[in-house]
């Protein structure tokens, strides 16, 4: 009896070496990046008007750099129809925490159901790491009004670094604004040249 329960195990031994590396290979490691979510404002069920903002506060810990934006989806599809976000937030190594938002306007009712944190580094396409935040949000065209925002929404809206992101977007319109402006003085002047 002993002889068979030997072979037995002899046998099965190779099974469970081979569940165990793959047990080991599934659970995330130091070096695996971890994302969660802190806060949002408004909360995770919310009805809002065009433009109006849903932030969400987020912790990262990474040892390298990573990129986070947000992608909203509805019944696993993607949106983008409409969309406006805040700008992806380079969070340096070590991680940390960080406010982002986003938001639609149109004439027409947007529905999400999940909303995608997803973290890559920079210039890579494929994600280091993503959470899924289930969400129940709705912006209508109609009238909204305005709900009080969270403290730490403000308190982001006055740091430092969200001053420098203003920056940047309003140098980033003026560049688009400069361009435009030389393309339409180019085309008015060569319309003037053909009169003559």
């Amino acid at each position: 009896m002993t002889t068979v329960l030997r072979r037995m195990l002899h046998r099965l031994q190779p099974l469970f070496a081979g569940s165990v590396l793959l047990l080991a290979a599934c659970m995330p490691t130091g070096d695996t990046p971890q994302l969660r979510v802190i806060a949002t404002d408004p909360g995770s069920e919310a009805v809002l008007g065009a433009q109006q903002r849903f932030h969400i506060q987020f912790a990262l810990d990474s040892k390298t750099p990573l990129v986070v934006t947000l992608d909203p989806y509805f019944d696993h599809q993607p949106l983008s129809a409409n969309l406006g976000t805040s700008a992806p937030v380079l969070m340096p190594a070590g991680g940390g925490s960080a406010v982002a938002y986003l938001f639609f306007w149109g004439d027409y009712a947007t529905r999400v159901d999940e909303i995608k944190l997803v973290a890559r580094a920079p210039k890579q396409a494929q994600p280091a790491v993503e959470l899924a935040l289930p969400v129940k949000l709705s912006w209508i065209s109609r009238e909204v009004p305005p709900h009080e925002a969270a403290p730490w929404v403000n308190a982001m809206q006055k740091s430092p670094a969200a001053a420098d992101e203003r920056e940047r977007w309003l140098a980033y319109g003026a560049v688009i604004l400069a361009i435009a402006v030389a393309g339409f003085a180019s085309h008015w002047l060569r319309q003037r040249r053909r009169m003559r």
